[in-house]
């Protein structure tokens, strides 16, 4: 697989004036570029996806170790 321009992905959750688009609308303008430009399939298009949503944290979401440090059935 070719390198993905991170510029190019990190461009499609915003708007043009700048402002973060909503999850959903970022996730799914995320994976049709992926698919239909840079003919990934489908499965590997949701996992590049979903890395990169979790590595930019751009609605600064807790983590999953963040959520699951506090629950008494882990530890």
């Amino acid at each position: 697989m070719p390198p993905i321009d991170q510029t190019a992905l990190e461009s499609l959750c915003h708007n043009d004036d700048g402002s973060l688009k909503s999850k959903s609308e970022c996730r799914a303008s995320l994976i049709n570029k992926l698919i239909l430009e840079d003919s990934i399939d489908i499965d590997e298009a949701e996992n590049v996806t979903d890395r990169f949503l979790r590595d930019r944290n751009f609605w600064n979401e807790p983590t999953l170790e963040e959520l699951l440090k506090d629950d008494p059935e882990i530890q």
